[in-house]
């Protein structure tokens, strides 16, 4: 009888963490297909990768870890999973045929050419994407250690 009980009780905690679970993953999950109501003016959608960029950067130069923490705190288009991208996810919109100052592929406004990204070399410093020439840099070099924050959302490439 403590048997059956015992096993009707995990069976109960099972079946409520697997719903819990659910619905989290649900709510936590890179859909990106806009909320009811979300301004969609806010991003601009790749079709080439699928990612969702905000539509501009944040304004100011900062640190990799504000810049990290910037992204991971937005909340833009009726979404909250925006993230740092990489550096190959930043150099995959940069199209140096556009004659835009800088050469960013969508209606993404940029305060200034350089990108701040989630890719570290092996000695931890940050890569950062200059958009006006394609280059990359690391931090301490061309942009310095710091440069400006553009958010995306969608699953890393």
């Amino acid at each position: 009888m403590l048997w059956k009980r015992s096993l009707d009780s995990l069976a109960k905690f099972i079946l409520k963490a697997i719903i819990l679970c659910i619905g989290t993953c649900t709510v936590m999950g890179h859909d990106l297909t806009p909320a009811a109501g979300a301004d969609t003016k806010a991003f601009w959608e790749d079709s080439a990768t699928g990612l969702a960029w905000s539509h501009k950067d944040d304004g100011s130069s900062v640190t990799p870890n504000q810049a990290s923490g910037y992204c991971s705190s937005l909340r833009s288009g009726g979404y909250s999973d925006w993230r740092l991208p990489t550096i190959e996810e930043l150099e995959a919109i940069f199209d140096s045929k556009l004659s835009k100052q800088y050469k960013i592929k969508g209606p993404i406004e940029l305060s200034d050419p350089c990108m701040l990204s989630a890719t570290t070399n092996n000695a931890g410093e940050v890569w950062s994407l200059c958009f006006n020439t394609g280059g990359r840099t690391l931090g301490g070099s061309g942009c310095g250690p710091s440069g400006y924050a553009l958010c995306v959302r969608g699953p890393k490439r």
